[in-house]
């Protein structure tokens, strides 16, 4: 590979920061859709644990980034 691979492509533009927000996208509506399936009769619990955790850990990345002074 002559630095085409995914991996070095994620290298370049993934910062911790576009992660963060990324698991924040991907836990709200998991975490929604797993509260309404633990409301109502469905195996709702394991989609609001992932989302559960995918909605904090981003949060918790994005408050703890450090801003440039």
């Amino acid at each position: 590979m002559d630095g085409r691979s995914i991996t070095a492509w994620a290298r370049r533009n993934i910062t911790e920061r576009r992660l963060a927000v990324a698991m924040v996208i991907a836990g709200t509506p998991i975490t929604l859709a797993g509260a309404a399936l633990y409301a109502l009769p469905g195996p709702g619990f394991p989609f609001l644990v992932i989302g559960l955790s995918l909605l904090i850990t981003g949060l918790v990345m994005l408050g703890a980034a450090r801003t440039r002074p």
